[in-house]
């Protein structure tokens, strides 16, 4: 079942899947041009495949995923899902309310996701049903209720994943916001800045400032996270589309096709080209 409204250029939509008993290859307007954030309530037993990694649901599991992110739904899933454009609900103008870009969206660190509590799992359920029947009706509220709704859940989500991360201890300190800001600054500029010193100058840091307090909340060096950044992107544009390793190297800010093709054999141990062809028998 799919409920989705348009104010204008502003989209948001609601969907229900299960596909034990329906293919889960369903096409969203919105997902179809890559232009939504997606908030996805898997069911427990569900397989969802992100980003060439497969999450096998041990319980009610919640995913964030950020415009152009790939997923799959695996058989025998079931679930709903949430879509929107930035023009509904702009993660990035709401930021200083919600603290949640970087964090549910636009994280380069890691794919959020939460296991949910039975309370979660009802307050979700809750919310989401109060977001399906607002896009139901036909009134002068509809859009702004539905907007309410729906930062009503990203801020209950946010609670979630921040009370089972490190990101409790750092979110609000000047520690935490550097991570947060250099996540949100790498995915918007990973394919033009590849180097350390770019981002730590944006920052208004050094770049052993930035080098120091990201390994310290993330185990991980910056210069690492960016060539990782890179590399999914690369892969991403490999898999799914027909795109030239040389376009894809330009797309990603390498001007040198050879030293594109370096770079990912050091990563993966394959060419670009290798690597394409492994994904086409999967």
């Amino acid at each position: 079942m799919e409920i989705s409204k348009s104010f204008g250029n502003k989209k948001i939509g609601y969907l229900q899947f299960d596909s034990s008993i329906s293919s889960p290859n369903f096409t969203l307007p919105c997902l179809k041009s890559k232009d939504c954030y997606i908030i996805l309530y898997a069911a427990s037993g569900s397989t969802i495949r992100v980003d060439f990694k497969d999450y096998k649901t041990e319980e009610n599991t919640l995913f964030f995923f950020n415009i152009g992110q790939q997923f799959q739904i695996g058989d025998r899933s079931k679930g709903k899902l949430i879509y929107f454009n930035p023009q509904f609900y702009c993660i990035a103008f709401h930021d200083k309310e919600l603290t949640c870009d970087g964090v549910l969206f636009n994280n380069v660190f890691e794919t959020p996701y939460i296991k949910l509590t039975k309370d979660e799992n009802n307050a979700f359920n809750r919310i989401v049903d109060e977001i399906s029947q607002e896009l139901n009706k036909e009134d002068y509220w509809t859009e702004e209720m539905t907007r309410t709704k729906l930062k009503e859940l990203i801020i209950t989500s946010s609670r979630a994943w921040v009370d089972r991360t490190s990101e409790q201890i750092y979110l609000g300190t000047q520690e935490g916001e550097v991570s947060r800001k250099f996540s949100q600054l790498l995915e918007a500029n990973y394919h033009r800045f590849h180097r350390v010193g770019v981002y730590a100058e944006l920052l208004n840091i050094s770049p052993k400032t930035l080098t120091r307090k990201i390994v310290h909340e993330k185990g991980i060096a910056p210069n690492t996270i960016i060539k990782n950044r890179i590399m999914l992107q690369a892969k991403r544009l490999l898999a799914n589309t027909d795109l030239t390793v040389k376009e894809i190297a330009v797309q990603l800010g390498y001007d040198d096709q050879s030293y594109f093709v370096r770079f990912f054999k050091i990563q993966t141990e394959k060419s670009p080209i290798e690597f394409r062809k492994t994904q086409s028998k999967n």
